[in-house]
Formats: C-alpha cells, structure tokens, sequence
C-alpha cells in the first residue's frame, strides 16, 4: 500500500463548473484504480490525499503535476503506509464537506507523527475547515 498527499494552488480564473468536472472526473477514476482519498478545494487552495498500489499512484501522480488548473504543488507525504485511512469513504473515494470529516485526514496525517513539519501540515489545512 501507498499514498501521496499533497496540497497546490488552482489556477488564476478557475470556475465551479471546473471544480466540479475536476471532482466528477476524479470520483471515476479513483473508484475505477482502486484509490481512495479525499479531494478538497478551499480559497483557491487543494489538498489531496490518494491511497492505493504504489505504480497506480505514481503514474497518476505524474499526470497530476502535469494539470494545469494548479500548480505549487507541494507533497505531504509520498511513501508505502500499513492500510487505508479513507477505505470507508462512499464510492471509495469523496470530497469533504464538514469539520467532523476532517478528523480523518488528522488520522491520516498521524502517520507522520515524528515528522517535525506535522505543526506546520496540520496548519495547511486550515484553510479548508468550514
């Protein structure tokens, strides 16, 4: 098991529709990979978190640095991980809409706890609670 989490910048101009293609396109996609994760959009920042086989991720992670409707991509964490954190999650993969749903990502973002960037991680996502 594998998983990359990341945050980046959208692009200047980018519309609902956009952001909802985008959500629509990655909802099919990583159900039909087997991925599962979270996709946030807030403020015209994302955050995404992606679970799966290490070659899916990967390959997919090259087309994501290659979209143009973001860029400053920064990664979170890229590495092997004991099991999904987002297994659960309707249509095995989803957008989160609430506070309570990012506990998860608090859960998932555990994983890093000796890291010494976890204080500043955890502060990236403070432009997503609603």
């Amino acid at each position: 098991m594998f998983t990359i989490c990341y945050v980046s910048s959208a692009r200047s101009g980018i519309t609902e529709n956009d952001l909802n293609e985008l959500f629509s396109t990655t909802q099919h996609y990583n159900a039909s990979g087997n991925i599962t994760g979270i996709l946030l959009y807030q403020s015209g920042k994302f955050l995404q978190v992606l679970e799966g086989e290490e070659e899916t991720l990967l390959n997919l992670y090259e087309k994501i640095e290659q979209d143009s409707r973001h860029n400053n991509i920064f990664v979170i964490l890229k590495q092997k991980c004991k099991r999904r954190i987002f297994e659960n999650y309707k249509s095995r993969f989803s957008i989160v809409k609430s506070k309570e749903e990012l506990q998860t990502i608090e859960t998932y973002l555990n994983q890093i706890e000796d890291s010494p960037n976890l204080k500043y991680v955890k502060g990236l996502l403070e432009p997503f609670l609603l």
